[in-house]
């Protein structure tokens, strides 16, 4: 590949840059400045980050960010590596900066002014990559992000994982000002008292106002503090009342600030309450992901999906199967959506997918000590945000078998070290012989009978198909847990938009229907039964053609969405409202 003079570089780049319209040099004041837009960018086609990440590539041509390059004509569904830069100024020196990358994929090499920022292997995640002291002036970043699925190269994501890795930045990229973590805690629903943790604080004395109040004196102890909210709303999805708090540390000379919600949520007598009302989850699976621009989906299209979710009487999203990004969050909290957040896994140790890519990861010591540290990040990175009720992970893994279950067991406890307030559990496909839920709040299942595999019948058979399923499936689990909720975290089916009869042949729009109609009346019906999350919400890419012998979705991807690729509403939507309105 033909490298370039420093000087050759830098003009290339702002006559590239120049040609469509858009210079990448930004000005902000030390604190954060967003490095969206357009970047000098150059794909290589079938290789990895480690044969072509040279800062100074010749860049052929821009592309923005955030964006997915895969999705792009010219490089579409391709794999190998696309290398970027760009150039930015700041206005005044940073004085610990940090790079934040809200979602990319699948592995990213970073370099900022020359200087290595370390290679990052974890999809979807967001990274806060530290940069450290940077003048005022101009500055050059350089990022090579690899979409290739190779192990041992890659771990976190599989070509057998069912749903689809695109390659870019999914939700931009900024540098910030490095500044301590607030993390806030309910304490009591009933007062609004709150906990309030700040990073490294120590035994300082800081100031807390509440919503532009007044504002209080109170000293840390270890670096938390309790404080009652002044006129405390509380937050659910009927009414999404949101808090804003500042807090000035003595330490330091500017104010930190964070939004947070004040609920409660509690497992216990088989039932899951919210402020200590019983609640029941409808709603569904849904992918960061979009036909047409792959994972990099913007703001109007994640607000669109929520409105549609509330049309229908949901109140509940379970974000399948990675790290969710900030704003999709931020729209679920300022909107009444209960998220079940998880990190990145799907089917891991399980042998009908290992015996065609090994080795299982659940036998690698790095795959397990990745799985710990995005986990432990994703529940720093939504802490406050009080639409996130779950936390799972690892996606229908081999939870018979015993390497399985110290997993699961070291990620639950990760999560409940960090005391974030919320309910813990995975979503469990071994429904005879699992050994991993002992250490769950909710058992969470997904079950599929009658059409994985596609065995209906007529319709009588069907109905008694999966009424015997799930109540049997119910039973057995309330047997071993008598106290624990009992979710229905997957079901579903496909149904291609359009594709309409009489018969209700499998795949048609009428078989959702009919499906989803059964599922409900047996689910509705079961006192044991606290929450279904729809398989899926809408249509979406899964492994096209990369998925070795895992390829089997049909036109390269699911159409089990209520809603197909396009977003439009298929025949079941209608019977999704009516149920999803009963409770």
């Amino acid at each position: 590949m033909r490298t370039m003079k420093k000087e050759d570089m830098k003009t290339r780049d702002i006559l590239m840059l120049a040609l469509f319209g858009v210079f990448a040099s930004g000005f902000a004041a030390a604190g954060s400045l967003s490095l969206d837009g357009s970047w000098g960018f150059r794909f290589e086609e079938g290789k990895p980050l480690e044969e072509v990440a040279k800062p100074d590539f010749a860049a052929m041509d821009t592309i923005p960010v955030p964006a997915c390059y895969d999705m792009m004509p010219k490089w579409y569904m391709k794999r190998g590596t696309g290398l970027y830069r760009r150039s930015f100024t700041l206005a005044r020196p940073m004085k610990d900066a940090v790079l934040v990358v809200d979602g990319m994929g699948v592995r990213a090499k970073f370099e900022l002014d020359g200087k290595d920022l370390g290679l990052h292997p974890y999809p979807y995640a967001r990274l806060e990559i530290p940069v450290g002291h940077l003048a005022a002036g101009e500055h050059s970043v350089f990022a090579a992000v690899d979409n290739i699925l190779s192990w041992p190269r890659v771990k976190l994501a599989r070509p057998y994982y069912d749903f689809y890795f695109y390659g870019g930045f999914y939700h931009g990229v900024k540098l910030v000002e490095r500044e301590p973590k607030i993390f806030v805690r309910t304490l009591d629903y009933k007062t609004g008292r709150i906990e309030v943790e700040v990073e490294n604080g120590g035994d300082s004395a800081v100031t807390l106002a509440f919503d532009g109040g007044q504002e209080v004196n109170v000293k840390l102890s270890d670096g938390r503090v309790a404080a009652t909210v002044p006129n405390f709303r509380l937050w659910s999805p009927d009414t999404p009342n949101l808090h804003r708090m500042s807090v000035q540390l003595s330490t330091l000379n500017f104010k930190l600030s964070t939004r947070f919600g004040i609920r409660q949520i509690e497992a216990r007598d088989r039932k899951i309450y919210l402020n200590g009302k019983e609640l029941f989850l409808k709603g569904f699976n849904r992918h960061e992901s979009d036909w047409l621009n792959g994972a990099a989906t913007g703001e109007a299209l994640m607000l669109q999906d929520i409105q549609r979710l509330k049309a229908l009487g949901g109140n509940f999203i379970r974000g399948a199967h990675y790290q969710q990004c900030e704003r999709f969050l931020d729209l679920c909290d300022e909107n009444g959506v209960l998220v079940w957040e998880e990190s990145l896994g799907w089917g891991n140790g399980q042998g009908y997918v290992n015996n065609n890519f090994p080795p299982s990861e659940l036998k690698d010591a790095e795959f397990c000590e990745m799985q710990v540290k995005e986990t432990r990040d994703m529940v720093r990175a939504s802490f406050n945000h009080p639409s996130v009720v779950i936390y799972g992970f690892l996606n229908e893994c081999a939870s018979h078998k015993k390497e399985c279950k110290s997993l699961v067991d070291t990620l639950a406890e990760t999560i409940r070290a960090e005391n974030p307030g919320r309910l813990v559990t995975f979503a469990c496909n071994i429904t005879d012989g699992d050994i991993c839920c002992t250490n769950m709040d909710i058992v969470s299942f997904n079950a599929y009978p009658g059409t994985i595999p596609m065995v209906p019948g007529d319709n009588a058979q069907f109905r008694k198909s999966v009424s015997e399923s799930f109540n049997g499936i119910v039973a057995r689990f309330r047997q071993r847990y008598p106290e624990k909720p009992i979710m229905v975290s997957e079901s579903g089916c496909g149904g291609e938009f359009g594709r309409r009869g009489e018969y209700s042949s499998p795949n048609t729009e009428e078989f959702q229907d009919e499906y989803l109609t059964n599922i409900f009346e047996t689910l509705w019906a079961n006192p044991d039964v606290v929450g279904f999350s729809i398989w899926q919400m809408n249509d979406g890419r899964t492994r096209e053609r990369f998925g070795g012998k895992a390829v089997s979705a049909m036109f390269g991807g699911s159409i089990a969405g209520v809603y197909d690729r396009l977003r439009r509403p298929k025949l079941s939507s209608k019977t999704v409202e009516k149920y999803f309105k009963m409770k």
